[in-house]
């Protein structure tokens, strides 16, 4: 019986909770203070808002989350597609900001794509006075806001770096929540009311594949939350359906969830205790990429680094006696936050200087004060203080000590030979597809060549982010594809053992020989002497291509067989040139000094 009364007094209680985890009352602003574009007049209907729930002092986590209520494009449901779903986002620390965009017969697109893409550059550019994390901002909506939503998650760009404050931001969320959406404008699944206010009557075909966004999701499409129903007539459930789908060809993280019971325009649904559950199941998605707690600490340059571990971690060598005599050491420490670390000590020098390739010893640390100190296997431990790191035997005495160092590529900083063609060079980012540039004129991830390229061989320089609470593929994740086909894999992997979804690895085809990887924000090399896979008339591969690939200096992958091309490229299996592509993992991974010179 309790069990019972609880269960339908649990959706009740939920708004209660909600309430109680609230800040300060919403806030009103208009979005676009000096008119919106294309505005057709002053009344109300002509400027759209911004309304700001924050969470309490307490409670606030960082990330924040833009609405988009639905009403078909003609109307907003701004309370329980709005007010409500901001307050329970207030109750997971997560400040909330409800767009009231323009709407139809007075507006048609672009403008409520414009609206939120502006919404979303202003809590960038707003985010220090707001207390939010400019990576951890999202989107939501409902129906036709559903649609608006993945509008932004398939629309966006990087900003403009000329302009101001807002216009400089990304309009990319970082994650989009979408729920009963509609999502294609194609028959026979759209919902025909949304599609006219949007594009009119008899839209041209191009516009509606514009705004059919199943068929505009790419790599780059943020991480996405859906729900729907099964008996939704309003907007059927293959519209969730459809941008799963498109989402996972796309290798998109996505969750969907489809109820079998409930009506179109549900909310958060406070009265059906089944399906109010929707809303614990979204703060579980958000929990589990890490939104609901306070950041963690990511760096991607020296000079921002404000963590005291990260001089510490790093790489050191050095000589220790042993009863063999004197034995060349090496060790790399790896910072894994808070104080915390691992090491791996390598019998006769570091990885590509002397290491054995066989012999490992790796140990814990904890720091202490100024000191780190490290237990090993049997009764071995080694202090690091002032820069030198102390080896002892189980009885406290020292075998010897190890001086840090910072080792270099030969490669690095190499110049373009005569015939190159230079991709960048840190004057522009024009040579690439969604190219941009960082304030200190380093490429970012996420881009594709726009030539493309058959045999040759390619220098690329790369740094990947400090990250010291993260581990494996979510530490400084990239990948460069080789002819948009084959994936390098570049990822902070300094210290891990070397396979082949860590850095130098072919994914899913070959490890490394060694794990040449350097510390986080130390700047590595790759050296690509590739000769792509030949065809014959009928297009059957003859040959497999292959590539001899240097990491830091050091051969990782000697004449290796590309038997065949890894997941997550750009360019189909064939004959055709395939172009050079950075991926994007959403950590801050750069590049710089990137040339490739043509096989005659």
């Amino acid at each position: 019986m309790l069990r019972s009364l609880l269960r339908i007094l649990a959706p009740t209680l939920l708004l209660a909770m909600v309430s109680l985890a609230r800040g300060a009352e919403p806030v009103v602003e208009l979005l676009w203070p000096q008119g919106a574009p294309g505005a057709v007049g002053q009344d109300e209907a002509d400027k759209p808002t911004l309304t700001i729930w924050k969470p309490a002092a307490d409670k606030g986590n960082g990330s924040a989350i833009v609405i988009c209520p639905g009403g078909g494009y003609q109307h907003l449901a701004v309370d329980h597609e709005g007010k409500q779903v901001a307050e329970f986002l207030n109750s997971h620390g997560v400040t909330a900001i409800m767009l009231k965009y323009r709407l139809a017969p007075r507006y048609r697109q672009p403008a409520p794509m414009q609206d939120v893409q502006h919404a979303l550059r202003t809590v960038r550019a707003r985010a220090d006075e707001w207390k939010i994390d400019t990576k951890r901002v999202g989107v939501l909506g409902f129906s036709a806001g559903g649609h608006l939503a993945s509008t932004a998650a398939t629309h966006f760009d990087n900003g403009n770096p000329q302009g101001d404050a807002i216009a400089k931001q990304s309009c990319r969320p970082d994650f989009a929540v979408l729920c009963y959406p509609v999502i294609t404008f194609s028959d026979p699944y759209t919902h025909g009311g949304s599609r006219k206010n949007l594009l009119g009557d008899n839209p041209p075909a191009d516009l509606v594949k514009f705004y059919s966004n199943e068929l505009q999701v790419t790599e780059q499409t943020p991480p996405t939350f859906l729900f729907h129903t099964n008996e939704d007539s309003g907007v059927v459930p293959e519209n969730s359906i459809l941008f799963y789908s498109a989402l996972r060809k796309a290798k998109v993280p996505a969750e969907l969830h489809i109820y079998e019971k409930g009506p179109h325009g549900v909310g958060l649904a406070p009265k059906d205790p089944v399906l109010s559950s929707w809303g614990g199941r979204l703060a579980d998605w958000l929990k589990v990429r890490g939104y609901l707690t306070k950041p963690k600490p990511v760096f991607d340059s020296p000079e921002k680094v404000t963590d005291a571990d990260f001089a510490l971690q790093g790489e050191y060598t050095g000589e220790i006696t042993t009863d063999e005599g004197k034995l060349k050491f090496g060790v790399q420490v790896i910072a894994r936050g808070n104080g915390k670390f691992d090491a791996v000590g390598y019998a006769g020098g570091l990885p590509g200087d002397g290491w054995d390739t066989t012999t490992k010893f790796p140990a814990k640390g904890e720091k202490s004060g100024d000191s780190v100190t490290f237990a090993g296997d049997q009764g071995a431990a080694a202090v690091i203080r002032n820069g030198v790191m102390t080896i002892k035997n189980a009885n406290g005495g020292s075998l010897g000590e190890l001086k840090k160092v910072t080792r270099q590529s030969p490669t690095l900083g190499a110049k373009a030979p005569e015939g190159a063609l230079v991709l960048f060079d840190g004057t522009n980012a024009d040579a690439f597809e969604g190219g941009r540039l960082t304030a200190d004129k380093l490429l970012q991830e996420g881009v594709t060549s726009k030539q493309k390229f058959q045999s040759g061989t390619l220098h690329l320089e790369f740094r990947t982010p400090y990250m010291p609470e993260d581990q494996g593929q979510a530490r400084g994740n990239s990948g460069c594809y080789i002819q948009g086909r084959y994936e390098l894999q570049i990822l902070d992997s300094f210290g891990l053992e070397g396979k082949d979804n860590e850095c130098g690895g072919i994914y899913s085809i070959s490890a490394p020989s060694v794990n040449m990887c350097f510390p986080p924000l130390a700047w590595q090399t790759y050296d690509i002497d590739f000769t792509a896979a030949t065809f014959d008339a009928d297009g059957k591969q003859t040959k497999s291509g292959r590539a001899t690939i240097r990491h830091n200096g050091v051969v990782i992958h000697n004449n290796l067989e590309l038997k065949k091309s890894t997941p997550g490229g750009v360019s189909t299996d064939g004959p055709q040139p395939g172009a050079l592509h950075l991926q994007n993992h959403g950590n801050p991974v750069r590049f710089r000094n990137i040339w490739w010179v043509a096989k005659p």
